[in-house]
């Protein structure tokens, strides 16, 4: 009996022991575990395929971020993101998947961080599209909506006031391609000013995914209601590869609007989309109503339609949904 409280006191002593440590280092070193559930029951009609009602996963993520100063003003920043399958736990065999994961380092000068990262031309739509992650989402109708693995990224955080430039590299890592071995052969490239919630951005994609794009985007608030605008161009980096209308290149068009009262949001949004890698004479429209019970429940309902040539991606929804961040 003695010889078990003997040890049962070394046990805790141990553990008490680590714990300080722990919370000694706490100062320098910070974890945030941060997520997102977001699942919605749905009617899909598909021209081709018929309707179907579903229990759908909308980008249900678990991650992990943080940082350790190691220097004078110099911090070491990381992140480790996983999606996750909240509604059959299965994607392509697999239970997780790889979202922005890096790591890199934070000065006065601005941040680089180099892995799996969602680049500068999707990121500088900003708040733009009000169907991300659902099924009227713009990645579902125009190309350049990428999260890339191998990439180098720098950004200039807020060195330049309301005025953020960001660029990264994309390495091709083909040893059996002359093209595709250097040391950046994808570029994807941003700029942003952001006042308040006045927001333009102009991004460049060269090179990434087999395409040079431009993008411009701008929202903006009148009152309780928010407006965007967004102009993109595609063309493909070399002739023998085409679009989905057999063409080299294509522009979209776009409009957003919410308007906020209460806890309650409206969003809709339009896509215009001349063709893209999978689709050819294209349009999107989606509607949604949202309220928010607090800073991390909110309930929702949408539509979105989107018609193009290719009758196997003519397709509708209506669904009802429940996202809670943590």
């Amino acid at each position: 009996m003695q010889k078990n409280i003997y040890k049962l006191g070394i046990l805790l002593t141990s553990t008490c022991h680590i714990l300080t440590v722990q919370a000694n280092e706490t100062d320098l070193f910070n974890v945030d575990v941060y997520g997102r559930l977001n699942l919605s029951y749905q009617l899909e009609n598909n021209k081709q395929t018929g309707k179907v009602w579903k229990l759908a996963n909308n980008a249900s993520r678990l991650g992990f971020k943080g940082g350790s100063v190691f220097a004078e003003n110099m911090s070491i920043v990381y992140q480790i993101e996983f999606g996750v399958e909240a509604d059959d736990g299965d994607k392509k065999g697999r239970t997780l998947s790889q979202r922005d994961t890096f790591l890199g380092v934070q000065a006065d000068w601005g941040r680089f961080i180099a892995g799996r990262i969602t680049i500068p031309f999707k990121e500088a739509k900003g708040n733009f599209d009000y169907f991300n992650d659902l099924q009227g989402e713009l990645g579902k109708i125009i190309d350049g909506e990428e999260r890339l693995d191998n990439v180098l990224q720098y950004d200039s955080q807020k060195i330049l006031g309301p005025i953020k430039a960001t660029i990264a590299i994309v390495p091709g890592e083909n040893t059996n391609d002359s093209s595709q071995d250097g040391p950046a052969d994808g570029i994807s490239s941003s700029i942003e000013y952001k006042n308040n919630d006045l927001f333009f951005s102009a991004a460049i994609n060269s090179n990434i995914k087999q395409l040079d794009q431009l993008r411009l985007v701008a929202t903006w608030p009148v009152r309780k209601l928010r407006l965007g605008l967004l102009f993109q161009h595609t063309k493909t980096s070399e002739n023998t590869v085409l679009l989905a209308d057999g063409s080299n290149s294509a522009n979209a068009y776009g409009i957003s609007t919410s308007y906020a009262f209460n806890k309650n949001r409206i969003n809709a949004q339009f896509i215009r989309s001349d063709s893209s890698m999978k689709l050819s004479d294209a349009t999107q429209f989606s509607i949604a109503w949202e309220h928010s019970f607090n800073s991390r429940t909110t309930f929702f309902t949408y539509f979105a339609d989107r018609d193009a040539e290719q009758a196997d991606k003519t397709e509708s929804y209506y669904a009802l949904g429940l996202k809670y961040n943590f």
